[in-house]
């Protein structure tokens, strides 16, 4: 089916050569180029039927494509159209085209952020990270996960960040302990400019803020040293005049509870400080003001540790029966004093 129309364009193709040859008259250059288009359509029906079956279709416009590009390249045509177009067509695809994966994208969004309630990490693994993982940039993101931590517990990473042999973990560290730090001490330095204008009735509240401040600037280990030792003070100085008679006579709108909870800050600043005595005394005025005490047990164990009062401190841990979460501190704590 494919040699007629071949052997049939490639006669009429020898005819119009020989018509062109013997050219004498316009008739004659007619005849060949009628013969010429004769042999076009023969090879274009040829050719048709050598492409690939998805190129067939439609059949129409596909003859009338391959006849126009046959009438216009007399011979050279046809063989070009041999070589190039059928064989480019017949010959396999290339490997690396066949490798090619399409991938089409999904409809946005394909999948929900996942929001965990807790970091899904905890300031051991971070802290083992920054102790034992050999890649920098692995140190330096375990020191950026510590934003999502409290201060606190994040200060155990830092601190040891703050020792790390490459430069960019270590001023990492600084900077997010300064940034924690700077943030507190511009809150109390805003506050105490601020006291001098605000009335008697009010300052109540001004004393406990900046109290509670500077207390969570060495709760937290933020400052060291001599510094630590002048926000403690600060702290017991504000939380001393929160207790004075006339400040506390003019703040007619606390009410006894909130006291209480100020008598246990008071308490844990005196403790930190080392004034055992003042410490008890300050817990025990929260005690008889009405505060729980499961809340007020482990710091008096603490206060007659301090005191090398073993015994009672073995009797605050037994009445205590928070028993705490598992592999923290009190619990530790009150699992050895029960041996």
């Amino acid at each position: 089916m494919i040699r007629l129309p071949m052997l049939l364009g490639l006669a009429a193709e020898a005819l119009a050569g020989i018509l062109l040859w013997l050219s004498g008259s316009v008739w004659i250059v007619l005849a060949a180029v009628i013969a010429h288009a004769v042999s076009s359509w023969y090879f274009a029906q040829g050719f048709w039927r050598l492409l690939p079956r998805r190129y067939k279709l439609p059949a129409r416009r596909t003859l009338s494509l391959l006849f126009i590009f046959l009438w216009i390249l007399p011979v050279l045509g046809a063989a070009g159209l041999l070589w190039s177009v059928i064989g480019a067509l017949k010959r396999p695809r290339n490997r690396a085209l066949q490798n090619v994966r399409i991938i089409p994208l999904p409809e946005l969004p394909f999948s929900p952020p996942v929001i965990f309630p807790t970091p899904p990490y905890s300031q051991g693994a971070l802290r083992q990270i920054v102790h034992f993982a050999e890649r920098p940039l692995k140190r330096l993101k375990a020191v950026m996960a510590t934003r999502h931590m409290p201060p606190r517990e994040a200060m155990v990473v830092w601190a040891k960040a703050t020792r790390d042999p490459v430069d960019d973990v270590r001023l990492l560290a600084y900077a997010m302990k300064d940034h924690s730090e700077k943030k507190l001490v511009d809150r109390i330095l805003a506050l105490t400019e601020a006291l001098p204008d605000v009335p008697v009735r009010m300052r109540n509240g001004y004393h406990k803020t900046i109290a509670a401040l500077c207390w969570e600037l060495v709760y937290h280990g933020l400052a060291q040293g001599a510094v630590r030792q002048h926000w403690l003070q600060t702290a017991r100085r504000h939380m001393g005049l929160v207790f004075a008679p006339s400040i506390r006579a003019a703040d007619t709108s606390a009410a006894p509870a909130a006291f209480d909870a100020n008598s246990i800050l008071y308490g844990r600043i005196l403790l930190d400080s080392g004034d055992l005595a003042s410490a008890r005394e300050a817990f025990d005025n929260a005690r008889i003001g009405g505060m729980d005490e499961q809340k007020i047990l482990p710091w008096l164990a603490e206060i007659a540790f301090n005191e090398r009062k073993f015994s009672e401190v073995r009797r605050y841990l037994s009445a205590l029966t928070r028993s705490g979460e598992k592999g923290r501190e009190m619990a530790q704590v009150k699992a050895w004093w029960s041996k």
